[in-house]
């Protein structure tokens, strides 16, 4: 294949990405400036770029691939977003799938980033009201779990490790959360209502309060679970990089009750987070 030739085929390639990928389908493409740009004859003459066959004219030809495309990204989105997508409705998820994937097109050589913006714009353009900002909610948690399980892998403290921090260290002594995990601070019980929908039952609307849950995986396992405010509290401080003793402090420092209470309560806080295998070092 000469220069020449491959310099013709690139532009054919691009001229088929600018129709295919155009929103409004295969014949607004055509007609779109950057087709037109690349080849401005096939505005004119279709046929003089994409031959007819014996059944298909040539603009039914390359629509196929035009419906195909969409539909592809529309079945990624539903897979990514399934509670999402019952939160709104059908119709109404589409059609915000379709407004997302208009100003957000596929860029990437995987579509394992196509809905990383998504949560934040259905924050954007949804319209008002406690019906939207569930769904926003639910689509931080299951966009969460898309990335979590992505991430990388780290090894998990053991219990020996974890047993080894004495009280005398807490001064110093900071935690490494796992990259596989993600803390969200949610309007709603958004979390809760997804274990309802997700167990095959039709939660009914909420109403607004505040909850934190948190998204971390475990093996090849991704999980999500509820948090306490102060839990939530003390692993944003240890996130952050504060020692053990000052996201104590800054985590449980109202909390009323005796001092054998409180220990108890931390105990069983850091159990459960050692369990679950969400700190991999001690700095």
């Amino acid at each position: 294949m000469s220069l020449r030739d491959t310099a013709r085929l690139e532009t054919v390639e691009r001229w088929m990405q600018a129709v295919v990928m155009h929103p409004d389908g295969a014949e607004s493409g055509v007609r779109s400036k950057p087709a037109r740009r690349l080849l401005p004859q096939a505005a004119a003459s279709l046929e003089s770029v994409v031959l007819p066959s014996k059944s298909l004219t040539s603009i039914e030809r390359i629509g196929i691939y035009a419906h195909m495309y969409y539909a592809r990204l529309l079945e990624i989105l539903v897979a990514e977003y399934p509670t999402t997508q019952q939160v709104l409705g059908e119709k109404a998820f589409e059609r915000a799938c379709r407004q997302f994937l208009e100003r957000n097109p596929s860029k990437h050589r995987t579509l394992n980033h196509l809905s990383v913006r998504f949560p934040d714009f259905l924050s954007r353009h949804l319209p008002p009201g406690n019906r939207s900002k569930l769904a926003v909610d639910v689509a931080r948690i299951e966009r969460a779990l898309e990335d979590v399980f992505d991430a990388a892998r780290a090894e998990p403290l053991t219990a020996a490790e974890f047993a080894s921090i004495s009280a005398d260290q807490w001064h110093r002594v900071r935690l490494r959360l796992i990259p596989a995990l993600q803390l969200l601070k949610l309007r709603f019980p958004a979390n809760a209502y997804m274990n309802a929908a997700r167990g095959g039952g039709k939660p009914h609307m909420p109403r607004p309060r505040a909850t934190f849950a948190i998204v971390y995986r475990r093996g090849f396992q991704v999980f999500r679970r509820d948090q306490a405010p102060e839990q939530f509290k003390l692993l944003a401080a240890l996130a952050r990089g504060q020692t053990l003793a000052q996201a104590v402090r800054s985590s449980v420092s109202g909390r009323s009750g005796n001092a054998d209470r409180l220990a108890a309560t931390l105990g069983a806080w850091f159990r459960e987070w050692a369990a679950a295998g969400i700190f991999c070092g001690i700095k």
